[in-house]
């Protein structure tokens, strides 16, 4: 049951830290997430004096992507504007209610930022709504935290009762008090839960077995038990190693060379008791040394004690993530091939990614167009179009001061897979003569 228990915990270790990876990575400071709402319902969101976006979603979602270390812009505007931003993939987050959104391509998040009446009177909940399952799993996560620390509380008061302090007598009394009282009664759950745990875990120890078989085999998830006294490494589910397992020896000998010292140095200290936990990013050779076939592993090792406090077993849960490494690299390889073109002083340049969406520009772009750059993709081009394009066009925006003709070239790059992964336009303007 122990065993089960830890297996658990690791999985869900290996969950989060493989979904956070993955944010990280599809957001960044070139290409930050992109939010959208109206610009006008305070407190709740609004433009300030300053021009700059508040209130208290606002707060909100810049307090959760800082957890979630994903940088992010907002584009703040008419409803109906910021409505076709998001559906046609400018954004990638929106804050509103769901009546709009019920097509299965959206996720819209469990948890409810407010509540807000229409001009008919009715009260509707906004959410959290985005195109990607995985960003909105995490926002809940971090906003039930949230919720717990305090710190949503906190938000509400600065927002909707300014200046209210927390400062008399009767009031750290009665706090006090009701510390008290809560300790009390956490001591007396705590005793009661601890008589009933032998009978309630003996009772669903088969169901909690299932489950965990269950979860463990929804993904590309492996678990591997090292036997300390019998210096014998085998599979606890999953099937990396042979039927019969393997010694220890053998199953370091297949780590990337460059990566063996590093992990025997770690699970020395779990052996020796000196740790109880380390993660681990290896290189694992499924193949031969004649044929090596390396796939990728994240996850997290941890030590399980025998009954005298010592080091019995080194539990390995890992999940393979060669694919989305594989498509990681090649994604940054195109864009690393791109970057030093964007320095380029003398041709104005823009790299969108696959979806039209601006990804970088150089200043030569950003002077001859003052602003525009991020719809100048739509402008000329369809991200369904793959083919190579040179078009002229004339650019009339009073707002910025513009009007003037450009030449445009628009070239797809591919991945490794010839599948587009970036769009790069070079752009001149063109002299006309009256």
């Amino acid at each position: 049951m122990k065993r089960y228990i830890t297996a658990t915990l690791l999985l869900l270790a290996v969950v989060l830290q493989t979904a956070a990876q993955a944010l990280t990575d599809r957001y960044t400071r070139q290409r930050p997430l992109v939010i959208t709402c109206h610009w006008d319902t305070p407190p709740y969101e609004f433009l300030n004096d300053d021009g700059l976006p508040a209130g208290i979603n606002v707060e909100i979602v810049e307090y959760v992507m800082n957890r979630l270390d994903i940088p992010c812009i907002f584009i703040m505007k008419d409803w109906g504007i910021a409505k076709n931003i998001f559906q046609t993939g400018e954004a990638d987050l929106i804050l509103s209610d769901d009546r709009s959104f019920h097509d299965a391509s959206y996720r819209v998040s469990k948890e409810v930022l407010n509540y807000q009446r229409s001009r008919d009177g009715a009260v509707s909940e906004v959410h959290f709504i985005s195109r990607d399952r995985q960003l909105i799993d995490q926002i809940d996560d971090q906003y039930q935290r949230m919720k717990q620390n305090g710190e949503l509380a906190n938000i509400m008061d600065r927002w909707q009762k300014p200046g209210q302090r927390q400062t008399s007598s009767a009031s750290i009394i009665l706090s006090i008090a009701g510390a008290i009282l809560l300790f009390t009664a956490i001591l007396y759950l705590f005793d009661f839960l601890s008589k009933r745990y032998v009978e309630k875990i003996t009772r669903y120890s088969t169901d909690l077995n299932g489950m965990i078989t269950k979860a463990l085999h929804m993904g590309s998830y492996d678990v591997m038990v090292y036997d300390i006294a019998k210096n014998h490494v085998s599979n606890q589910y999953g099937t990396i190693l042979p039927k019969e397992g393997c010694p220890l020896e053998e199953y370091v000998q297949r780590i990337h060379h460059d990566q063996r010292e590093e992990f025997t140095h770690k699970l020395k200290s779990l052996v020796e008791g000196r740790e109880r936990h380390f993660e681990l990013n290896k290189r694992w050779n499924k193949g031969t040394d004649l044929s090596p076939h390396y796939l990728n592993f994240q996850g997290h090792a941890i030590c399980e004690l025998d009954n005298n406090g010592q080091p019995a077993y080194i539990i390995n849960a890992v999940n393979d993530v060669t694919r989305e490494r594989q498509i990681y690299e090649a994604t940054r390889d195109i864009e690393h091939k791109y970057e030093t073109i964007l320095n380029d002083p003398f041709v104005a340049m823009s790299f969108y990614d696959s979806r039209g969406i601006l990804i970088d520009h150089n200043e030569a772009m950003k002077n001859l167009l003052h602003g525009i750059d991020s719809s100048l993709f739509k402008e000329i081009s369809r991200p369904q179009d793959r083919k190579d394009m040179r078009v002229t066009r004339h650019l009339y925006y009073p707002e910025y001061g513009i009007d003037k003709y450009i030449e445009c070239h628009i070239k797809a790059l591919y991945n490794a897979k010839g599948e587009v992964a970036n769009f790069l336009v070079t752009t001149n303007e063109q002299k006309v003569t009256s």
